[in-house]
């Protein structure tokens, strides 16, 4: 196995011709030579103030990597919190002296130290300096599934791992890594850090978590390293063949990426998409390009019990891990068959979730998939993100139509005790850049249908006048009832939503006089795109407003409202 001193890293030692004049990093430029001061004189200063572990939370992957070169260079513990809710600020504070960011002001409690786009450089060199293997990279996971972990990952373990894809796989040279992942989880820390440094691969600075920003910065060769949620969205936006010739190699990891997703890349992509298997705890299993079969990476020892549920070991993996993944090994690789713990048991069968997920991304109707028990009752839920082909399908037969189709679908592979008896839609499922999916969202959305669109404001002047947008929910509750076949918005609903976003607005009389004025003149429909014009009177005591689609104006009229008295405001 190889092993990185401090000094590759800096230097670039572990891919040859790359000098001190060359890129590290890219929006902004960052030359390797100032990287490296850079790296040594933050080092000088963690040394100098003492300090044994330091969180860290970046935005920019340049500077995450060298703040955490720095951190390595001093003996300094990196601790990496994977979002900044109240449960992982106060863990930072907890377990580190100081805090390491590239934001103005985080709410914690301990010391930090903005690290800007041009942080201080030191005149002392540290690339001779030792970089410990045995020094700790402290992460925790999301919990997105369950409670949260603390995993310790050795820069040996992180040397090892990235030792065995540079092996594995057939790396393109010079090229910039763009992702969508952040750096605070594993898979965004080995491949667009750990990875870029050791390949010499420049980094693209922002995280591009939206498929304009991922295209918008892939102007040259790079290197995706996205998750299967981001790449199904670049399917939609769609990719032009000039641009796709300089996306040399794609990463994905953190869920499944649909078949479809894999083979439409294909067509487009100058090589098929790498789709890596792995966790946290593990680091990374295997591989695999679309259509061919999962393969463990060299250094993995693989074995499954009697049931089927995998266990390896590797020189990045900590020792023997036990996985939750039921495989089917064969000489070729493997097959995932789903996790152990994504199994429920309904009338006596066993029924896999994820394999009801994987069918139902098999429909060109499904853009994205999850499925759990019902909060409330124990039967199959499916909560989906519908294509652009599953929404025409919704607004043009209604949702019993859908969910008999999907049903109908399903039940072709699966017993019918496991057929979702609850099914909600969406236009996105809201994984975070990891590609998961918070319990607590999944135990909100299944339990009731929406009743409001979520609004953003566009302008707000001082004068009274508002402007706001918003989608209609593919899955409104109203849409259920008369308007099953053709579901749109009563012109009643519309109403309500004008008033419950102007009372947020403005402060508004408690009491609807009378409405005039009201027309209704063109239908919103599901995944409509609506915009909102309202302009409260105050001294009239009028709320004038206008509702319009791509279609036209859908409702307009002026609202008169007074206090309790009756008087007019």
């Amino acid at each position: 196995m190889t092993t990185y001193s401090l000094e590759d890293y800096l230097t670039g030692a572990a891919a040859s011709g790359h000098g001190a004049d060359a890129l590290l990093a890219v929006a902004p430029n960052w030359r390797r030579a100032d990287f490296v001061a850079a790296v040594a004189g933050l080092s000088a200063r963690l040394r100098a103030a003492g300090c044994r572990q330091a969180a860290l939370w970046f935005d920019d992957a340049a500077l995450f990597a060298c703040a955490l070169l720095a951190c390595g260079g001093a003996g300094v513990t990196a601790y990496l919190p994977p979002n900044l809710t109240d449960d992982n600020r106060r863990w930072g504070d907890e377990v580190a002296d100081v805090w390491l960011t590239d934001h103005d002001g985080l709410a914690v409690a301990r010391p930090q130290w903005p690290i800007g786009q041009n942080p201080l450089p030191s005149a002392a060199s540290m690339c001779s300096g030792s970089l410990d293997p045995g020094l700790a990279v402290v992460l925790k996971t999301s919990g997105s599934s369950g409670e949260a972990k603390i995993i310790h990952k050795t820069w040996g373990q992180l040397q090892a791992e990235a030792d065995a894809l540079l092996r594995g796989l057939r790396l393109p040279a010079q090229t910039l890594v763009v992702g969508s992942v952040t750096p605070q989880h594993l898979y965004g820390l080995t491949f667009r850090i750990v990875l870029a440094l050791c390949a010499g691969w420049p980094m693209w600075r922002p995280q591009c978590v939206y498929p304009e920003s991922l295209l918008e910065a892939s102007t040259g060769p790079c290197v995706w390293v996205v998750s299967p949620t981001l790449l199904n969205a670049v399917c939609d936006h769609g990719i032009e063949q000039a641009l796709a010739r300089q996306v040399v190699g794609v990463f994905a990891a953190g869920g499944a990426l649909p078949a479809s997703t894999a083979e439409r890349l294909a067509g487009v992509l100058p090589q098929a998409v790498c789709e890596i298997y792995g966790s946290t705890e593990t680091g990374i299993i295997g591989w695999r390009q679309w259509p061919q079969a999962w393969r463990f990476f060299d250094g993995v020892a693989a074995d499954a019990d009697a049931d089927g549920v995998l266990a390896l070991a590797s020189p990045w993996s900590g020792g023997l891990q036990q996985t939750a993944d039921a495989v089917r090994l064969h000489p070729q690789g493997f097959d995932l068959l789903g996790r152990t713990d994504r199994m429920v048991k309904l009338a006596d069968k066993r029924v896999s979730l994820q394999a009801l997920e994987h069918d139902l991304l098999r429909h060109d109707w499904v853009a994205d998939a999850h499925c759990s028990l019902h909060p409330q009752r124990r039967r199959v839920a499916a909560w989906l993100a519908l294509s652009a082909a599953g929404l025409a399908a919704l607004r043009d037969q209604g949702r019993p139509a859908l969910v008999a189709a999907l049903r109908r679908h399903l039940a072709a592979g699966h017993d019918p005790v496991a057929l979702p008896r609850y099914w909600r839609f969406e236009r996105v499922l809201p994984r975070n850049s990891q590609g998961k999916l918070a319990a607590a969202e999944v135990a909100a959305a299944l339990a009731s249908r929406p009743q409001q669109a979520i609004w953003q404001v566009l302008a707000a002047e001082d004068n009274g006048q508002c402007r706001l947008t918003a989608w209609v929910p593919p899955d409104l509750v109203y849409f259920s009832g008369h308007f099953d076949r053709f579901p749109l918005v009563p012109g009643v609903v519309e109403l309500d939503w004008v008033l419950a976003v102007a009372r947020r607005q403005f402060v508004l009389p408690p009491r609807v006089v009378q409405v005039e004025n009201l027309k209704f003149q063109q239908f919103l429909r599901p995944g409509d795109q609506m915009n909102l014009w309202l302009h409260w009177q105050a001294d009239k005591g009028k709320l004038l407003f206008k509702l319009d689609s791509e279609a036209g104006v859908c409702a307009s009229g002026r609202v008169v409202l007074a206090d309790q008295r009756g008087a007019a405001a």
